[in-house]
Protein backbone atom coordinates (compact mmCIF):
# COMPACT_ATOMS: atom_id res chain seq x y z
CA UNK A 1 0.00 0.00 0.00
CA UNK A 2 1.21 3.50 -0.98
CA UNK A 3 2.28 5.48 2.43
CA UNK A 4 3.89 8.31 0.80
CA UNK A 5 3.58 11.28 3.22
CA UNK A 6 3.90 9.73 5.98
CA UNK A 7 7.08 9.21 8.55
CA UNK A 8 10.37 11.01 7.64
CA UNK A 9 10.99 10.22 4.09
CA UNK A 10 8.39 9.75 1.37
CA UNK A 11 7.24 6.38 1.70
CA UNK A 12 8.59 5.38 4.58
CA UNK A 13 6.11 3.63 7.01
CA UNK A 14 4.96 5.17 10.31
CA UNK A 15 6.71 3.07 13.33
CA UNK A 16 3.89 3.39 16.04
CA UNK A 17 4.17 1.73 19.52
CA UNK A 18 1.10 1.35 21.40
CA UNK A 19 0.55 0.66 25.50
CA UNK A 20 -1.65 -1.82 26.32
CA UNK A 21 -2.67 -3.69 29.38
CA UNK A 22 -4.39 -6.99 30.19
CA UNK A 23 -7.92 -6.16 30.41
CA UNK A 24 -11.25 -7.05 29.10
CA UNK A 25 -13.01 -4.48 26.61
CA UNK A 26 -10.04 -2.60 26.12
CA UNK A 27 -8.21 -5.31 24.55
CA UNK A 28 -10.93 -6.11 21.40
CA UNK A 29 -11.36 -2.26 21.01
CA UNK A 30 -7.84 -1.35 20.46
CA UNK A 31 -6.47 -4.49 18.70
CA UNK A 32 -8.50 -3.49 15.77
CA UNK A 33 -6.70 -0.72 15.26
CA UNK A 34 -3.28 -2.34 15.11
CA UNK A 35 -4.18 -4.42 12.74
CA UNK A 36 -5.37 -1.36 9.90
CA UNK A 37 -2.26 0.14 10.73
CA UNK A 38 -0.45 -3.00 9.95
CA UNK A 39 -2.43 -3.81 6.61
CA UNK A 40 -1.56 0.22 5.87
CA UNK A 41 2.39 -1.04 5.81
CA UNK A 42 3.01 0.76 8.82
CA UNK A 43 5.61 -0.58 11.72
CA UNK A 44 3.44 -1.37 14.76
CA UNK A 45 4.69 -2.57 18.54
CA UNK A 46 2.66 -3.42 21.41
CA UNK A 47 4.30 -2.94 24.61
CA UNK A 48 2.01 -5.59 26.70
CA UNK A 49 1.36 -5.05 30.22
CA UNK A 50 -0.31 -7.19 33.21
CA UNK A 51 -3.39 -5.78 34.39
CA UNK A 52 -3.44 -3.12 36.51
CA UNK A 53 -6.86 -3.33 39.02
CA UNK A 54 -6.76 -5.42 41.97
CA UNK A 55 -6.73 -8.81 40.18
CA UNK A 56 -3.78 -8.69 39.03
CA UNK A 57 -4.27 -10.10 35.92
CA UNK A 58 -1.02 -11.63 33.93
CA UNK A 59 -0.89 -11.33 30.18
CA UNK A 60 -2.28 -14.37 28.93
CA UNK A 61 -1.52 -16.18 25.80
CA UNK A 62 -4.90 -15.14 23.96
CA UNK A 63 -3.69 -11.25 24.44
CA UNK A 64 -0.35 -12.28 23.01
CA UNK A 65 -1.78 -13.95 20.04
CA UNK A 66 -4.46 -11.20 19.11
CA UNK A 67 -1.11 -8.70 18.79
CA UNK A 68 0.18 -11.53 16.58
CA UNK A 69 -2.18 -12.00 14.69
CA UNK A 70 -2.64 -8.08 14.03
CA UNK A 71 0.56 -8.77 12.93
CA UNK A 72 2.44 -6.25 15.61
CA UNK A 73 5.34 -7.08 17.37
CA UNK A 74 4.65 -7.80 21.15
CA UNK A 75 7.30 -6.21 23.42
CA UNK A 76 6.26 -7.49 26.80
CA UNK A 77 6.39 -4.63 29.83
CA UNK A 78 8.62 -5.68 32.51
CA UNK A 79 6.65 -6.41 35.63
CA UNK A 80 8.05 -4.28 38.69
CA UNK A 81 9.15 -5.87 41.84
CA UNK A 82 7.43 -5.12 44.43
CA UNK A 83 4.40 -4.67 42.76
CA UNK A 84 2.80 -1.07 42.45
CA UNK A 85 -0.24 -2.01 44.94
CA UNK A 86 2.32 -3.60 47.69
CA UNK A 87 3.37 -0.30 48.07
CA UNK A 88 1.07 1.86 47.43
CA UNK A 89 -0.62 3.26 51.13
CA UNK A 90 -4.60 2.09 51.58
CA UNK A 91 -7.24 4.32 49.98
CA UNK A 92 -8.44 6.79 52.24
CA UNK A 93 -12.19 7.87 52.69
CA UNK A 94 -13.66 11.39 51.82
CA UNK A 95 -14.04 12.20 55.33
CA UNK A 96 -12.76 10.56 58.19
CA UNK A 97 -12.34 7.12 56.04
CA UNK A 98 -15.69 7.04 54.77
CA UNK A 99 -16.38 7.35 51.10
CA UNK A 100 -20.05 7.14 49.86
CA UNK A 101 -21.07 4.52 47.45
CA UNK A 102 -21.25 6.53 44.49
CA UNK A 103 -18.09 8.05 45.25
CA UNK A 104 -16.48 4.72 45.26
CA UNK A 105 -17.22 4.19 41.77
CA UNK A 106 -16.85 6.71 40.27
CA UNK A 107 -13.28 6.90 41.82
CA UNK A 108 -12.79 3.16 41.72
CA UNK A 109 -9.56 4.08 38.83
CA UNK A 110 -7.64 6.21 41.24
CA UNK A 111 -5.66 3.14 42.98
CA UNK A 112 -4.38 2.23 38.73
CA UNK A 113 -2.52 5.38 39.05
CA UNK A 114 0.08 3.64 41.20
CA UNK A 115 1.19 2.06 37.78
CA UNK A 116 2.19 5.22 36.02
CA UNK A 117 6.34 5.09 37.53
CA UNK A 118 6.57 1.38 36.00
CA UNK A 119 4.44 2.55 32.66
CA UNK A 120 6.56 5.77 32.17
CA UNK A 121 9.76 3.73 33.16
CA UNK A 122 8.83 0.69 30.70
CA UNK A 123 7.97 3.07 27.85
CA UNK A 124 10.90 5.02 28.12
CA UNK A 125 12.70 1.82 28.16
CA UNK A 126 11.19 0.78 24.81
CA UNK A 127 11.62 4.24 23.03
CA UNK A 128 15.20 3.71 23.73
CA UNK A 129 15.42 0.54 22.40
CA UNK A 130 13.46 1.08 18.93
CA UNK A 131 12.54 4.26 16.68
CA UNK A 132 9.03 5.48 17.10
CA UNK A 133 7.03 8.45 15.21
CA UNK A 134 4.33 8.34 17.40
CA UNK A 135 2.65 6.54 20.84
CA UNK A 136 -0.80 5.31 21.31
CA UNK A 137 -1.58 4.69 24.85
CA UNK A 138 -4.64 2.86 26.92
CA UNK A 139 -6.48 6.57 28.81
CA UNK A 140 -5.32 5.04 31.80
CA UNK A 141 -1.66 4.96 31.15
CA UNK A 142 -1.33 8.32 32.13
CA UNK A 143 2.75 7.32 32.80
CA UNK A 144 2.90 5.98 29.49
CA UNK A 145 2.04 9.31 27.96
CA UNK A 146 4.43 11.20 30.44
CA UNK A 147 7.32 8.93 28.58
CA UNK A 148 5.76 10.39 25.51
CA UNK A 149 5.46 13.71 26.28
CA UNK A 150 9.46 13.46 27.76
CA UNK A 151 10.68 12.31 24.79
CA UNK A 152 8.94 14.70 22.81
CA UNK A 153 6.67 12.28 20.67
CA UNK A 154 3.57 12.88 19.62
CA UNK A 155 0.89 11.18 21.48
CA UNK A 156 -2.90 9.98 21.17
CA UNK A 157 -5.40 8.38 24.06
CA UNK A 158 -7.38 6.12 23.19
CA UNK A 159 -10.65 6.02 25.01
CA UNK A 160 -12.52 3.02 25.10
CA UNK A 161 -15.64 4.11 26.05
CA UNK A 162 -17.76 7.20 25.75
CA UNK A 163 -16.23 10.42 27.11
CA UNK A 164 -15.45 9.03 30.20
CA UNK A 165 -11.27 9.87 30.78
CA UNK A 166 -11.80 12.93 32.82
CA UNK A 167 -14.78 14.81 34.96
CA UNK A 168 -16.18 17.39 32.35
CA UNK A 169 -18.80 20.08 32.74
CA UNK A 170 -22.14 19.23 31.58
CA UNK A 171 -21.84 15.69 32.16
CA UNK A 172 -22.66 12.96 35.26
CA UNK A 173 -19.59 12.03 37.24
CA UNK A 174 -17.97 8.10 35.82
CA UNK A 175 -20.20 5.36 36.72
CA UNK A 176 -23.30 6.89 38.33
CA UNK A 177 -25.04 5.91 35.23
CA UNK A 178 -27.26 9.28 35.48
CA UNK A 179 -28.77 11.00 32.75
CA UNK A 180 -27.47 14.87 31.60
CA UNK A 181 -28.70 17.26 34.51
CA UNK A 182 -31.98 19.08 34.13
CA UNK A 183 -32.89 22.14 36.72
CA UNK A 184 -30.88 23.85 38.99
CA UNK A 185 -30.50 20.99 41.89
CA UNK A 186 -29.81 18.29 39.50
CA UNK A 187 -26.72 20.70 37.94
CA UNK A 188 -25.35 21.46 41.60
CA UNK A 189 -25.35 17.34 42.16
CA UNK A 190 -23.28 16.82 39.20
CA UNK A 191 -20.67 19.73 39.97
CA UNK A 192 -20.42 18.54 43.52
CA UNK A 193 -19.74 14.82 42.39
CA UNK A 194 -17.45 16.03 39.74
CA UNK A 195 -15.36 18.53 42.65
CA UNK A 196 -15.63 15.71 44.39
CA UNK A 197 -13.72 12.67 41.86
CA UNK A 198 -11.41 15.64 41.11
CA UNK A 199 -10.23 15.82 44.92
CA UNK A 200 -9.75 11.94 45.15
CA UNK A 201 -7.77 11.87 41.95
CA UNK A 202 -5.86 14.76 43.34
CA UNK A 203 -5.38 13.56 46.96
CA UNK A 204 -4.92 9.59 46.30
CA UNK A 205 -3.87 9.55 42.01
CA UNK A 206 -1.63 12.93 41.30
CA UNK A 207 1.44 11.87 43.80
CA UNK A 208 2.07 8.84 41.60
CA UNK A 209 1.79 10.54 37.78
CA UNK A 210 3.82 13.16 39.12
CA UNK A 211 6.70 10.85 40.66
CA UNK A 212 6.48 9.37 36.97
CA UNK A 213 7.04 12.67 35.59
CA UNK A 214 9.97 12.92 37.71
CA UNK A 215 11.45 10.05 36.54
CA UNK A 216 11.59 11.25 32.72
CA UNK A 217 12.28 14.51 33.91
CA UNK A 218 9.25 16.10 33.83
CA UNK A 219 7.80 19.09 36.16
CA UNK A 220 4.93 18.30 38.34
CA UNK A 221 0.90 18.50 37.56
CA UNK A 222 -1.66 20.42 39.70
CA UNK A 223 -4.22 17.64 38.06
CA UNK A 224 -3.71 13.94 36.98
CA UNK A 225 -6.60 15.05 34.24
CA UNK A 226 -3.60 17.70 32.59
CA UNK A 227 -1.82 14.84 31.33
CA UNK A 228 -4.55 14.68 28.63
CA UNK A 229 -4.05 18.19 27.28
CA UNK A 230 -0.24 17.70 26.64
CA UNK A 231 -1.07 14.73 23.67
CA UNK A 232 -1.59 15.41 19.97
CA UNK A 233 -4.98 13.27 20.47
CA UNK A 234 -7.90 12.22 22.49
CA UNK A 235 -9.82 9.75 20.21
CA UNK A 236 -12.98 8.67 22.17
CA UNK A 237 -13.39 5.16 20.50
CA UNK A 238 -17.33 5.56 20.36
CA UNK A 239 -19.80 7.58 18.45
CA UNK A 240 -21.09 11.16 19.20
CA UNK A 241 -25.04 10.28 18.28
CA UNK A 242 -25.27 7.80 21.56
CA UNK A 243 -22.60 10.32 23.79
CA UNK A 244 -24.28 12.77 25.94
CA UNK A 245 -22.84 16.22 24.41
CA UNK A 246 -19.83 17.79 26.07
CA UNK A 247 -20.47 21.58 27.00
CA UNK A 248 -16.82 22.49 25.63
CA UNK A 249 -14.85 20.07 24.04
CA UNK A 250 -11.16 20.12 23.85
CA UNK A 251 -9.72 20.85 20.89
CA UNK A 252 -7.55 17.55 20.53
CA UNK A 253 -10.34 15.05 21.15
CA UNK A 254 -12.18 13.35 18.60
CA UNK A 255 -14.80 10.55 17.78
CA UNK A 256 -13.73 7.94 15.63
CA UNK A 257 -16.49 5.80 16.24
CA UNK A 258 -16.01 1.99 18.10
CA UNK A 259 -13.53 -0.05 16.17
CA UNK A 260 -15.07 -3.79 16.27
CA UNK A 261 -13.10 -7.14 16.08
CA UNK A 262 -14.85 -9.41 14.28
CA UNK A 263 -11.87 -11.63 12.97
CA UNK A 264 -13.04 -14.95 12.99
CA UNK A 265 -16.55 -15.09 13.17
CA UNK A 266 -17.71 -18.20 11.80
CA UNK A 267 -21.09 -18.74 10.56
CA UNK A 268 -23.73 -19.88 13.52
CA UNK A 269 -26.15 -22.84 13.11
CA UNK A 270 -29.17 -22.34 14.97
CA UNK A 271 -29.99 -25.18 17.27
CA UNK A 272 -34.03 -24.60 16.83
CA UNK A 273 -36.08 -25.59 13.92
CA UNK A 274 -35.59 -23.70 10.70
CA UNK A 275 -39.71 -22.64 11.02
CA UNK A 276 -39.51 -21.66 14.35
CA UNK A 277 -40.73 -18.55 14.07
CA UNK A 278 -40.68 -17.35 17.96
CA UNK A 279 -38.11 -14.20 18.28
CA UNK A 280 -34.73 -15.01 19.07
CA UNK A 281 -33.39 -13.02 22.25
CA UNK A 282 -29.03 -12.81 22.83
CA UNK A 283 -28.01 -13.00 26.38
CA UNK A 284 -24.68 -11.98 27.09
CA UNK A 285 -23.59 -10.17 30.15
CA UNK A 286 -19.30 -10.75 30.75
CA UNK A 287 -16.59 -12.11 29.59
CA UNK A 288 -15.01 -11.49 32.87
CA UNK A 289 -15.77 -12.30 36.39
CA UNK A 290 -17.91 -9.49 37.15
CA UNK A 291 -20.03 -11.10 39.67
CA UNK A 292 -22.70 -11.55 37.47
CA UNK A 293 -23.54 -15.09 38.10
CA UNK A 294 -26.86 -14.32 40.48
CA UNK A 295 -28.89 -12.18 37.82
CA UNK A 296 -27.49 -14.16 35.02
CA UNK A 297 -29.99 -16.99 36.82
CA UNK A 298 -32.44 -14.58 37.39
CA UNK A 299 -32.24 -13.95 33.77
CA UNK A 300 -32.94 -17.61 33.14
CA UNK A 301 -35.71 -17.43 35.34
CA UNK A 302 -37.63 -14.43 33.33
CA UNK A 303 -36.85 -16.24 29.87
CA UNK A 304 -38.87 -19.35 30.57
CA UNK A 305 -42.29 -18.20 30.48
CA UNK A 306 -41.79 -16.10 27.37
CA UNK A 307 -42.53 -17.27 24.22
CA UNK A 308 -38.74 -16.81 22.90
CA UNK A 309 -36.06 -18.53 22.03
CA UNK A 310 -33.23 -18.19 24.10
CA UNK A 311 -29.01 -18.04 23.23
CA UNK A 312 -27.18 -17.47 26.11
CA UNK A 313 -23.27 -16.78 26.02
CA UNK A 314 -21.57 -17.48 29.59
CA UNK A 315 -18.15 -16.49 28.95
CA UNK A 316 -14.96 -18.38 30.21
CA UNK A 317 -16.08 -16.72 34.02
CA UNK A 318 -19.05 -18.60 34.16
CA UNK A 319 -19.75 -22.55 34.03
CA UNK A 320 -23.13 -23.71 33.02
CA UNK A 321 -23.45 -26.32 35.08
CA UNK A 322 -24.31 -23.58 38.14
CA UNK A 323 -27.49 -23.33 36.69
CA UNK A 324 -30.66 -23.70 35.71
CA UNK A 325 -31.65 -23.72 32.35
CA UNK A 326 -35.71 -23.46 30.33
CA UNK A 327 -36.46 -25.87 27.85
CA UNK A 328 -36.73 -22.62 25.73
CA UNK A 329 -32.62 -21.41 26.75
CA UNK A 330 -29.47 -22.29 24.85
CA UNK A 331 -26.21 -21.96 26.68
CA UNK A 332 -22.48 -21.67 24.71
CA UNK A 333 -19.58 -21.05 25.96
CA UNK A 334 -18.89 -18.28 23.11
CA UNK A 335 -20.25 -17.48 19.60
CA UNK A 336 -19.07 -14.48 18.04
CA UNK A 337 -21.70 -11.84 17.75
CA UNK A 338 -21.27 -11.25 14.59
CA UNK A 339 -22.56 -14.83 13.76
CA UNK A 340 -25.71 -14.33 15.33
CA UNK A 341 -26.69 -10.25 15.49
CA UNK A 342 -28.62 -10.24 12.10
CA UNK A 343 -31.31 -13.01 13.53
CA UNK A 344 -31.24 -11.42 17.45
CA UNK A 345 -34.71 -9.79 17.95
CA UNK A 346 -33.39 -7.82 21.56
CA UNK A 347 -30.36 -8.38 23.76
CA UNK A 348 -29.85 -8.46 27.38
CA UNK A 349 -26.11 -7.17 28.30
CA UNK A 350 -24.45 -6.13 30.64
CA UNK A 351 -23.65 -2.71 28.43
CA UNK A 352 -19.66 -3.34 27.88
CA UNK A 353 -19.13 -0.84 25.07
CA UNK A 354 -18.33 -2.90 22.96
CA UNK A 355 -21.09 -5.05 22.90
CA UNK A 356 -23.87 -2.25 23.00
CA UNK A 357 -22.41 -0.61 20.03
CA UNK A 358 -22.38 -4.22 18.33
CA UNK A 359 -26.04 -4.83 19.05
CA UNK A 360 -26.89 -1.31 17.96
CA UNK A 361 -25.49 -1.23 14.73
CA UNK A 362 -27.24 -4.13 14.14
CA UNK A 363 -30.20 -2.30 15.31
CA UNK A 364 -30.85 -4.08 17.87
CA UNK A 365 -32.70 -3.21 20.89
CA UNK A 366 -31.12 -3.85 24.36
CA UNK A 367 -32.14 -5.04 28.50
CA UNK A 368 -29.90 -3.16 29.81
CA UNK A 369 -28.23 -4.75 33.21
CA UNK A 370 -24.98 -3.17 33.79
CA UNK A 371 -23.02 -4.54 36.72
CA UNK A 372 -19.37 -2.43 37.33
CA UNK A 373 -17.30 0.45 35.93
CA UNK A 374 -18.97 1.90 33.00
CA UNK A 375 -21.78 -0.16 32.27
CA UNK A 376 -24.18 2.37 34.23
CA UNK A 377 -22.96 5.40 32.29
CA UNK A 378 -23.26 2.59 28.47
CA UNK A 379 -26.86 1.95 30.19
CA UNK A 380 -28.01 5.38 30.62
CA UNK A 381 -27.14 6.43 27.01
CA UNK A 382 -28.64 3.51 25.78
CA UNK A 383 -31.84 4.05 27.79
CA UNK A 384 -31.90 7.83 26.68
CA UNK A 385 -31.99 7.54 23.15
CA UNK A 386 -35.04 5.19 23.96
CA UNK A 387 -33.09 2.00 22.52
CA UNK A 388 -33.03 0.20 25.31
CA UNK A 389 -34.83 -0.17 28.98
CA UNK A 390 -32.95 -0.76 32.31
CA UNK A 391 -34.09 -2.61 34.96
CA UNK A 392 -30.51 -2.67 36.82
CA UNK A 393 -28.14 -5.20 38.24
CA UNK A 394 -30.58 -5.62 41.26
CA UNK A 395 -33.51 -6.67 39.07
CA UNK A 396 -36.01 -9.67 39.75
CA UNK A 397 -37.31 -12.11 37.53
CA UNK A 398 -40.05 -10.61 36.96
CA UNK A 399 -38.64 -7.32 36.56
CA UNK A 400 -36.32 -8.59 33.66
CA UNK A 401 -39.29 -10.38 32.21
CA UNK A 402 -41.33 -7.39 31.67
CA UNK A 403 -38.11 -5.31 30.26
CA UNK A 404 -37.49 -8.17 27.60
CA UNK A 405 -41.56 -8.62 26.63
CA UNK A 406 -41.55 -4.59 26.42
CA UNK A 407 -39.03 -4.34 24.32
CA UNK A 408 -40.25 -7.23 21.70
CA UNK A 409 -43.57 -5.82 21.98
CA UNK A 410 -43.19 -1.88 21.27
CA UNK A 411 -41.71 -1.21 18.09
CA UNK A 412 -40.41 1.67 19.03
CA UNK A 413 -37.48 0.77 20.83
CA UNK A 414 -36.41 -1.03 17.65
CA UNK A 415 -36.44 2.00 15.13
CA UNK A 416 -34.77 3.84 17.47
CA UNK A 417 -32.00 1.29 17.75
CA UNK A 418 -32.26 1.00 14.03
CA UNK A 419 -31.86 4.82 13.94
CA UNK A 420 -28.48 4.77 15.87
CA UNK A 421 -27.52 1.78 14.29
CA UNK A 422 -27.23 3.37 10.99
CA UNK A 423 -25.11 6.44 12.06
CA UNK A 424 -23.10 3.52 13.88
CA UNK A 425 -22.35 1.33 11.30
CA UNK A 426 -21.68 4.01 8.97
CA UNK A 427 -18.87 4.76 10.98
CA UNK A 428 -15.20 2.38 10.59
CA UNK A 429 -13.68 3.20 13.98
CA UNK A 430 -10.65 1.33 13.10
CA UNK A 431 -10.06 3.41 9.87
CA UNK A 432 -10.81 6.74 11.67
CA UNK A 433 -8.38 6.23 14.74
CA UNK A 434 -6.05 4.96 12.08
CA UNK A 435 -6.19 8.06 9.87
CA UNK A 436 -5.96 10.49 13.49
CA UNK A 437 -2.72 8.49 14.47
CA UNK A 438 -1.31 8.46 10.82
CA UNK A 439 -1.53 12.32 10.33
CA UNK A 440 0.81 12.26 13.65
CA UNK A 441 3.79 11.09 12.09
CA UNK A 442 5.11 13.68 10.36
CA UNK A 443 5.06 15.69 13.98
CA UNK A 444 7.78 13.67 14.94
CA UNK A 445 9.74 14.31 12.57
Amino acid sequence: MDVTGFGSSPGRPGRFLFAMFQGGGNIPLIIPIVAELVARGHEVRVLAGPGIRAGRMPVSERFRGRIETAGATCVPLQAPDPHPFATAPPRRGLVSGWTPQWLAASTSNVPTLAWAPTWAEGVTAELGRAPTDVLAADHFLLGALAAGEAARLPAAVLVHGFYKHRPAPGLPAYASGFLPARGPLVRLRDALYNAAVRRIYRRDGLPFLNLARRLVGLSPLRSSFDQYDRAARVLVLASAALDFPVRHLPPNVRYVGTPFDDTGAVAWSSPWPADDARPLVLVSLSTLPQGQAPIMQRTLDAIGPLPVRALVTLGPSLDAAQFTVPPNAVIETFVPHAAVLPQVSAMVTQCGLGTTMKALAHGIPLVCIPLVGDQPDNAARVAARGAGIRPGADASSAQIRVAIQRILDDASFRDRAQRLGRVIASQDGARAAADELESLVNASV
